[in-house]
C-alpha cells in the first residue's frame, strides 16, 4: 500500500487567537464620607454586592479613552476543490481541526459569556498621563483648568470597591513597611549627625566648657529635640517591626514622623536665628553655626534648605495619600514663611531671600506631588493590571473547568488526555493519522432499544420528543453510574453501554445485568406515569472490545469487536421487557440469577447462522441473596431509605440536587467570581515574601533579575509616565531659572545656558506629549523611540539633569574670585570688575537686593537649595535604575562638595559652619533618595515579576483553554456547546426545529467482510486504523468551503451520517446551497473511497442515502450530552442508504426535484417499499452537474418569472382601468 507522507503546512497555533474581555465591574459605595470609606477599606472590610452584580473594579480617573486591542485570529484559507481524478492529498489530523476552529465562527466561550462584563484592561499603548490628569474625584465643568488640574493633582487615588482598595493597600503593606524601616534609619542617621555636628562645633569652642555651652536655650533646645527625636524614631522602628502591623498603623506611623519632623524643623528655624541675632550684638561671639561676619549662616534660605528636604521626603518617602502629603507640605511651608517674617525682620536682601524661599519652597511642593502622583498611579494600574491577568486567569480557569468537564462526559479521561496532549505536542509525519484505540478484554456489552419509538416521534412535537428521550436518557445515565457502567453512544433510541470499562472490574456481567433489569424497570415506569406505549429491548453479550474513537470530527467514543456486534445481534432477537443474555454472559454471572432458554436464532438470522446460544433472565423477584462474596457492591445498603421505583427513575438520593446539563455537578454554593479573585490575591499577598523574592530573583542592591530573559522583558517593558517625568524635570527647571533671577544679578553664562537647556527640555516634552497628536510620522516616530528604548530615556533623563545642574553652576563662573565681599558686608554689589578678575563681566542687582548683602553671599545661601532641586530632578525620573541614579547624584553630591572646600578654602576669616549644615543635609537627601530609588525600583520590579507571572499563568491557561475548545468543537457544534458553557442557559435543555434540512447516511456494507480479528492484524485494530484512514478523509473534505453547510453529525461502525441546513446561516431556502453541497460531497466521498481502494488494494463499495425535511435537533443525556437529530425525515434518510444498492447515491423525490433545476443527472429507480413508508418513489444521482444545463435552467426560470411578472401588472392595470 503507497499512501503519501502528510504535509504539516497549516501547523495549528495556539497562540494566535486570544480573546480579551473588555469592560467594567460596576458598584460604587455611596451613603458614607470619604475618609470613612478609606478607613473602613484600612480596616480590612470586606463588603459585597446585595444587588448581585458584580462590584467595580476600577480607578477612578477616566480610561474611557483606552481600548485594549486583541489579536483576531487569521482567517482560514480553504482548500481548492479538487478534480475527481484528483484526490486531495491527505492532511494531518489537527489539520483539519484548525480549519474548524480558526474559520470565522463565533467562539465557544465568547458566544457563552457574550454578556459577561470585565474589568476593562489596560494596555500597553495607551497614555496614562492623560488619565493621570482626570483623578476620579468630582469634578465640575465650570471650574477653570488650573483648579481641575490642582484639584486632580492633590485628590487622591482610590478604587471604588473597597474590597480592592483594602487588597490594594494589603499588596503594598509590607514594601511600605520595609521603606518605612529605612527611613526612620535615615532619619535617626540625620539626627546623630546634627547632635554630631553639635558637639563638635561646642568642643572647638575653647572660650567656656561644653556644658555652659549646652546650658544655653538655643543650644540646649536643639539638643533636647534631636534626642526625642531620635527615642521616637527608635521606638517607631520597633513598632512597625512586629507581625500585627496594619495600614492604620503605618498611617499612624507616618503622622508621628511627620509632627517629629515639623518639631525639628521649627527647633532648628528658632536656633538658627537666634544665633543670628547673637552674631549681630556680640561679634566675638562663636557659639553654634555663628562667626563675626558669616550673616548668612542663619539666613532664611539655610532654613529653606532644610524644609525642602522635609517637604520631598514627605511626598516620595512616606507612605501616605497624596491629600495627606500635600496638608503636610503645606504646613512646612507656611511654619517656614511665618517664621522667616517673625526671626528675621532686619535681615538684609529680607524680600530676595522670601521671593526665592516661596519660590523654591512652592516648587518642591509641586516636584514632590508630580513625583507622588505618577508613582502611586503607577502602582495602581500595576496592580489593577495583575489583578485583571488574575481574574482572566481564574475566569479562564472556571471555563477550562466547565469544558473538561463536558469534555469528559462524553469521552473518557485517558483518551481526552492524550488528545489535548498531542495537540500540544509537537507533530509527527506519519503516514497514517493516529488512531485512539485501546483493547479492553473480559467486559459485558449491553444493547437496549425502545420499542415504539418511531411512532411515538410522529406523535410528539420537538420539545416534547427531545424532554422525553432527555429525561429517560437521563435516568439510564445515572443508572449506568449506579452500576459502574459507561455509556457508549446513543443511537436515535438505542443505548449501550459497556462494564468493565476504562477500569477492569471480576462482576461486569452482574453489572449490565441489573443495568438491564433496572432499565426494563425504569421504561415500565415511564409507560404507566405518560400512559406511552414502549418498552425495552435489551441484550447483553461478554467478550472483548476495542475502544475509542475515529475520524477527525465529532468524536464519539464508541466500541468495536465481533463481540461488540453479536451484543448488537442480541438486542435485535432479544424480546421487549426481557434481558437477553449469551453463554459466555451466564457463565460469568453463575448460579445467581434464573434463567430460560432465550431461542434467538429464531428471532434472529445472524444468531442462527453462528449458533449462537441465548439465554433470558427470568423476570420478577429472582435475584438470589447478596452477592457480596463475588465482589459486587450493592450501590444501596439494605436498610436505605430509597426505594426500588425511586432508584430506577433516577432519583436516588444522591442525585436529589439539580445539576448542570453534561456537567455532573450540583451549581449550589458557586462562588463570586469577583469574591473567588480577591479570595486568592489575599492568599497571594499574604504568602508573598518581599525579601525572599528580592533574593530569589533580583541581584543586591544592582537589582536587575538574574534571568537575563526577565531582564530583556522588562526592558521593553514601556514607562508609561515618562511623558509626566519630563513635565516634572521641565518644572523644576523653571523653578530654578526663577530662584536665579530674582537672588542674583544676570550674567551671559546664565542666560545662554537656560536658553540652551528650556529649548532641549521643550523639545523633548514636545515630542513626547505629541505622541497621541496629529503631528508628522517622524516626529511619532521619535517619541516610539524613547517610549519603548530604556537606553534613549535614559541618557536623555541624564542630560536634562546635567543641563539643571550646569545651569546652577553657571552663577559661579561670574562670582568666582569675588569671596573678598565676604570681608565686606557693607558693599551692598560690586559694579567694577575686580583687578584679579578683569574678564568677569558683573550685571548689578537692583532693587530687590539693594541694599544688602553681596550676590556671591546670596548665591553661596542659595547654592545648596539649587542642588537639592537638581537632585530632585534626578529623583523624579523613575526610568532611571538606581544604579544609574547613584552615579549622577554622586556626580553632582561632589561637585557641591567640591565647590563647597574651594569656597571654604578662600574665604578668610569665615569658619565653614554653615556649609556643614548644608553639606549634611545634602549628603542625607541623597542618601534618602538613593533608598527611594531603590525602593521605587524594587516595587516596579517586583510588580513586573508578579504580574509577569500572573500573565504566564493565565497565557497557560488559555492554551489549555484552546486546547479545550479544539476538542469541544470536534465534538459538539460551536452554538451548542456555547449553550452548555453559558452561565444562564445551562440548566435548560436544548433542542430547536429544523425545517428543510438535508440528511445524508454514507455507509460500507462489505467492511464487515474485510473486519476480522486475528493476531496478524493486532486482532483488528488494522482493520480499525483503515476505517480511520477512511473516516479522516471524509472529515478532510468538510474543510473546503463549498462544504461549508454541512455539520458532521457522527459515525457509527462504517455508516458516516452528515447534515446540512441545521442553522439559519447554513439553510438556504431560496438558492438551496446545502443541499447542493451536500449532492456534491456524496460524490466526493464516492471518489476518495475509490482513492482509498486504488492505494490500499481493497474493494470498498459506498452506499449513501439523502433526504430533505424538518428534524428536531437537540442534545440529550445528563451527564454525557450528545448531539443528534431525529424526526421521519432521518428515519427516511437511513432507509435510503439501507434501501440502495452499491456504488449508488439514491434520493427521495424531494430531493430529486431540486438537483434536477441545478443541473445533475439522475436516474429514476423506481418504486420500492420502505419500511415505516410503505411504497416510495427514488432515484439515482448519477454524478456532478451539468453547468451549462445549469445556467440555461437558470436563465428559463428567470424568464419565467419575468413573464409571471410582467403578467401580473397587466392584470392589475386592467383592473385599476376597470375600476
Amino acid at each position: 500500500m503507497d499512501f503519501p507522507k502528510r504535509e504539516w503546512s497549516h501547523r495549528l497555533s495556539l497562540r494566535g487567537s486570544r480573546r480579551t474581555h473588555e469592560g467594567e465591574i460596576g458598584h460604587r459605595i455611596s451613603g458614607a464620607p470619604r475618609s470613612t470609606r478609606r478607613w473602613a477599606s484600612l480596616r480590612q472590610h470586606v463588603s459585597s454586592s446585595h444587588d448581585g452584580s458584580k462590584p467595580r473594579v476600577e480607578l477612578l480617573f477616566n480610561t474611557s479613552g483606552s481600548k485594549a486591542s486583541t489579536p483576531s485570529s487569521q482567517p482560514h484559507t480553504p482548500n481548492t476543490p479538487r478534480t475527481p481524478h484528483t484526490p486531495p492529498i491527505k492532511k494531518s489530523n489537527w489539520e483539519v481541526i484548525e480549519h474548524f476552529t480558526g474559520a470565522p465562527r463565533p467562539s465557544i466561550i465568547t458566544m457563552a459569556r457574550g454578556s459577561e462584563i470585565g474589568v476593562a484592561p489596560i494596555t500597553g499603548r495607551e497614555s496614562v498621563t492623560e488619565a493621570a490628569t482626570n483623578v476620579g474625584i468630582t469634578q465640575h465643568t465650570r471650574k477653570c483648568a488650573l483648579s481641575r488640574f490642582l484639584s486632580s493633582l492633590c485628590g487622591s487615588h482610590h478604587f471604588k470597591n473597597l474590597q480592592v482598595e483594602m487588597l490594594y493597600q494589603r499588596y503594598f503593606l509590607r514594601m511600605n513597611q520595609s521603606n518605612m524601616t529605612h527611613v526612620l534609619g535615615l532619619l535617626v542617621g540625620l539626627a546623630l549627625a546634627l547632635g554630631l555636628l553639635l558637639i563638635m562645633k561646642l568642643m572647638l569652642t575653647g572660650n567656656q566648657s561644653l556644658i555652659t555651652l549646652l546650658q544655653r536655650p538655643e543650644n540646649l533646645s536643639l539638643a533636647i529635640t534631636l534626642v526625642t527625636c531620635i527615642v521616637i524614631y527608635a521606638a517607631l522602628v520597633a513598632a512597625i517591626s512586629r507581625p500585627g502591623m496594619n495600614e492604620i498603623w503605618l498611617a499612624g506611623v507616618s503622622g508621628a514622623v511627620l509632627v517629629t519632623l515639623l518639631a525639628l524643623q521649627v527647633t532648628l528655624s528658632i536656633h538658627l536665628a537666634r544665633l543670628h541675632e547673637v552674631g549681630r550684638e556680640n561679634t566675638s561671639d562663636t557659639s553654634f553655626f555663628s562667626k563675626s561676619k558669616d550673616l548668612r549662616t542663619g539666613g532664611p534660605l539655610a532654613a529653606a534648605l532644610m524644609v525642602c528636604f522635609f517637604i520631598y521626603m514627605a511626598y516620595a518617602l512616606l507612605p501616605i495619600r497624596l491629600r495627606h502629603a500635600c496638608i503636610a507640605g503645606i504646613v512646612f511651608s507656611a511654619a517656614h514663611l511665618i517664621g522667616a517674617f517673625l526671626l528675621y525682620p532686619h535681615y538684609p536682601s529680607m524680600m530676595a531671600h522670601l521671593l526665592s524661599s516661596i519660590v523654591v519652597v512652592g516648587g518642591t511642593n509641586v516636584a514632590g506631588a508630580l513625583t507622588h502622583h505618577p508613582r502611586e498611579l503607577a502602582q495602581r494600574q500595576a496592580f489593577l493590571e495583575t489583578r485583571q491577568c488574575v481574574e482572566a486567569r481564574l475566569t479562564t480557569q472556571r471555563e477550562n473547568q466547565q469544558q473538561e468537564r463536558l469534555l469528559l462526559s462524553v469521552l473518557p479521561r485517558h483518551v481526552a488526555m492524550e488528545m489535548k496532549a498531542d495537540i500540544a505536542g509537537k507533530p509527527k509525519d506519519t503516514m497514517f493519522h493516529k488512531i485512539y484505540i485501546q483493547r479492553h478484554e473480559n467486559v459485558s456489552i449491553l444493547f437496549a432499544d425502545i420499542c415504539g419509538f418511531t411512532s411515538l416521534s410522529d406523535q410528539c412535537t420537538a420539545e416534547e420528543l427531545v424532554r422525553l428521550l432527555n429525561e429517560l436518557f437521563a435516568r439510564f445515565d445515572r443508572l449506568a453510574a449506579e452500576h459502574h457502567c459507561l455509556r457508549i453512544k446513543l443511537l436515535g433510541d438505542c443505548y449501550y453501554c459497556v462494564s468493565g470499562l476504562p477500569e477492569p472490574r471480576p462482576d461486569h456481567a452482574h453489572c449490565c445485568v441489573e443495568m438491564g433489569l433496572d432499565m426494563i424497570d425504569a421504561i415500565t415506569l415511564v409507560r404507566e406515569v405518560m400512559a406511552v406505549n414502549v418498552n425495552m429491548r435489551v441484550g447483553i453479550h461478554t467478550g472483548r472490545v476495542h475502544c475509542g474513537v475515529l475520524g477527525l470530527r465529532k468524536w464519539q467514543f464508541d466500541v468495536w469487536s465481533n463481540d461488540v456486534t453479536l451484543a448488537n445481534y442480541m438486542e435485535s432477537g432479544g424480546i421487549p421487557g426481557r434481558v437477553h443474555i449469551t453463554k459466555e454472559t451466564l457463565d460469568c454471572l453463575g448460579e445467581y440469577y434464573e434463567v430460560e432458554e432465550g431461542r434467538g436464532g429464531e428471532r434472529n438470522a445472524y444468531l442462527k447462522d453462528h449458533n449462537i446460544s441465548t439465554y433470558l433472565i427470568v423476570p420478577g423477584d429472582t435475584f438470589k441473596g447478596n452477592i457480596t462474596n463475588s465482589g459486587i457492591r450493592k450501590t444501596f445498603p439494605a436498610n436505605s431509605n430509597v426505594s426500588k421505583e425511586m432508584r430506577v427513575m433516577g432519583h436516588g438520593s444522591q442525585h436529589g440536587k439539580q445539576t448542570k446539563l453534561g456537567f455532573g455537578e450540583t451549581i449550589e454554593g458557586e462562588k463570586d467570581p469577583e469574591d473567588e479573585v480577591n479570595e486568592y490575591l489575599m492568599r497571594a499577598i499574604d504568602a508573598r515574601s518581599i525579601d525572599r523574592l528580592r533574593a530569589e530573583h533580583c541581584t543586591p542592591f544592582i537589582l536587575t533579575f538574574r534571568r537575563p530573559d526577565v531582564e530583556e522583558k522588562y526592558s521593553r517593558e514601556r514607562d508609561r509616565m515618562l511623558s509626566a517625568y519630563f513635565v516634572c524635570s521641565g518644572f523644576v527647571y523653571m523653578v530654578v531659572v526663577v530662584a536665579i533671577a530674582i537672588t542674583l544679578a544676570g550674567s551671559v553664562y546664565f542666560y545662554v545656558c537656560t536658553a540652551i537647556s528650556v529649548l532641549v527640555i521643550a523639545l523633548v516634552n514636545g515630542i513626547l506629549l505629541a505622541e497621541k497628536k496629529r503631528v508628522p510620522k517622524w516626529v511619532r516616530s521619535m517619541a516610539l523611540q524613547i517610549f519603548e528604548n530604556r537606553i534613549i530615556a535614559q541618557s536623555i533623563a541624564s542630560i536634562v539633569v546635567f543641563l539643571t545642574f550646569i545651569t546652577v553652576l553657571s552663577p559661579l563662573i561670574t562670582l568666582i574670585g569675588n569671596e573678598a565681599c565676604v570681608n565686606n558686608n557693607s558693599l551692598p554689589f560690586a559694579e567694577e570688575s575686580s583687578d584679579e578678575h578683569p574678564s568677569v563681566m558683573r550685571v548689578p542687582t537692583k532693587n530687590i537686593n539693594a541694599p544688602g548683602i553681596c550676590d556671591y553671599i546670596l548665591f553661596c545661601d542659595l547654592f545648596p537649595v539649587l542642588v537639592m532641586l537638581v537632585m530632585v530632578t534626578c529623583a523624579v525620573y523613575q526610568i532611571l535604575t538606581s544604579v544609574f541614579k547613584v552615579a549622577v547624584l554622586s556626580i553632582v553630591v561632589a561637585c557641591y562638595l567640591g565647590v563647597s572646600i574651594y569656597q571654604a578654602l578662600n574665604e578668610d576669616d569665615v569658619e565653614p559652619a554653615g556649609r556643614w549644615l548644608a553639606g549634611v543635609l545634602v549628603v542625607f537627601f541623597m542618601a534618602c533618595l538613593v533608598a527611594h530609588s531603590q525602593h521605587t525600583e524594587a516595587t516596579y520590579r517586583l510588580d513586573f515579576l508578579w504580574k509577569l507571572q500572573a500573565t504566564e499563568e493565565k497565557e497557560e491557561m488559555e492554551h489549555l483553554k484552546a486546547y479545550n475548545q479544539k476538542l469541544l468543537a470536534n465534538i459538539l457544534p460551536e452554538h451548542v456547546a456555547a449553550h452548555f458553557l453559558s452561565t444562564v442557559n445551562s440548566d435548560e435543555l436544548y433542542h430547536e426545529q429544523c425545517d428543510f434540512v438535508c440528511i445524508m447516511f454514507a455507509s460500507i456494507p462489505n467492511f464487515s467482510e474485510f473486519y476480522v480479528e486475528l493476531e496478524a492484524n493486532n486482532e483488528g485494530v488494522e482493520c480499525l486504523r483503515l476505517l480511520n484512514e477512511i473516516i479522516a478523509d471524509f472529515d478532510e473534505l468538510l474543510a473546503e468551503e463549498q462544504f461549508k453547510y454541512i455539520e458532521k453529525i457522527k459515525s457509527t461502525g462504517a455508516t458516516y451520517m452528515a447534515a446540512s441546513g441545521l442553522t439559519k446561516s447554513t439553510c438556504d431556502m431560496r438558492d438551496y446551497k446545502h443541499v447542493i453541497a451536500m449532492a456534491d460531497y456524496a460524490l466526493r466521498i464516492r471518489e476518495q473511497l475509490a482513492y482509498v481502494n486504488e492505494h490500499s488494494f481493497n474493494n470498498f463499495r459506498m452506499r449513501v442515502g439523502i433526504n430533505i425535511g424538518p428534524v428536531v435537533a437537540g442534545v440529550i443525556g445528563a451527564r454525557k450530552p450528545q448531539y443528534d437529530i431525529w424526526g421521519n425525515a432521518v428515519n427516511v434518510a437511513s432507509r435510503m442508504d439501507s434501501t440502495g444498492v452499491l456504488d449508488g447515491i439514491q434520493v427521495t423525490q424531494e430531493v430529486r426535484d431540486i438537483l434536477i433545476t441545478k443541473g445533475y443527472p439522475l436516474t429514476c429507480r423506481g418504486t420500492i417499499q420502505v419500511k415505516g413508508k410503505g411504497s416510495m418513489i427514488t432515484y439515482f444521482l448519477d454524478g456532478p452537474r451539468d453547468n451549462t444545463k445549469s445556467n440555461q435552467m437558470d436563465i428559463t426560470k428567470t424568464n419565467s418569472n419575468n413573464n409571471t411578472d410582467a403578467t401580473e401588472k397587466t392584470v392589475i392595470n386592467n383592473s385599476s382601468g376597470a375600476v
